[in-house]
């Protein structure tokens, strides 16, 4: 009677071998490839260090801000006179949708609450408040556009980087931003203790780690349109390129013109 046992699993020496080559060949390929010089090490900084109202990038200093009040209404190209600013500057926007529902019920709620407040100031002979009555109107005109479509609701979040060479430039340039933004009743403030948060949302890798963001509707969104400037630009143009003075860009269409031609000058060999 004959016995069967297991069957022996035959081990290949020259698979075995190749194998070993493989895996040996993987490793040197991974060392390789961490000894290789990559674009991140071109464009990374030498250094960085972060204090609580600033962080130092390289030999430069640099502030993040983030917008907190904006006024009752924005005039179009409100960010022109930031974008054109003869400053470093980068900055970075985060626009969130929100649902017109939960806006109209929130609407609602808040103009209950403040005609309930204005009726209350009238039961007890109180001076009538203006600004409760703009608010009210306010809130109506914007719940009949979100009933019909018109408008929608987004959640804003605005915040910019400035850069200086020196503590007493960096100082000098915030208190220019901020006047500038100061005349047109727009609001920011440094992100004390969250610099590190504000690099990483305004450098171009969308994240938005400050999370400090804003109630706006369509109307009021659009006029924060980035690529605005007093430079050429026209609604319907035909992208040229980008401004090398403000970072904006050249829109411009030839043939609305009478006379269609263009002429284009540049260093030899160009």
């Amino acid at each position: 009677m004959a016995l069967f046992g297991g069957k022996k699993a035959v081990t290949d020496p020259v698979a075995l071998a190749e194998a070993e080559r493989r895996q040996e060949q993987a490793e040197v390929n991974v060392a390789f490839q961490k000894g290789v010089t990559a674009l991140r090490d071109f464009i990374a900084p030498s250094s960085i260090e972060l204090n609580s109202r600033y962080f130092q990038i390289g030999t430069r200093l640099a502030r993040t801000f983030y917008v907190f009040g904006y006024p009752r209404t924005l005039n179009t190209g409100w960010l022109s006179s930031l974008i054109n600013i003869d400053e470093v500057i980068d900055l970075s926007m985060f626009v969130y949708p929100v649902e017109s529902q939960v806006v109209l019920a929130n609407l609602r709620k808040k103009v209950s609450q403040i005609e309930a407040g204005i009726q209350i100031d009238n039961e007890k002979g109180r001076v009538r408040d203006p600004g409760k009555q703009a608010t009210i109107v306010d809130a109506e005109e914007m719940r009949d556009k979100l009933q019909v479509g018109e408008e929608r609701f987004f959640r804003f979040g605005f915040y910019f980087t400035l850069y200086a060479n020196s503590q007493d430039e960096l100082e000098f340039v915030t208190h220019k931003v901020e006047s500038l933004l100061g005349q047109q009743l727009v609001y920011s403030k440094a992100a004390t203790s969250q610099q590190e948060q504000g690099l990483a949302s305004t450098v171009p890798q969308f994240m938005d780690q400050l999370q400090i963001r804003r109630n706006m509707s369509t109307g009021a969104l659009s006029t924060s349109f980035p690529f605005t400037s007093a430079d050429l630009s026209q609604e319907d143009g035909i992208l040229y390129g980008i401004n090398m003075h403000n970072s904006g860009l050249v829109l411009f269409d030839r043939f609305s013109l009478e006379n269609g031609n263009s002429v284009v000058f540049a260093k030899s060999g160009a």
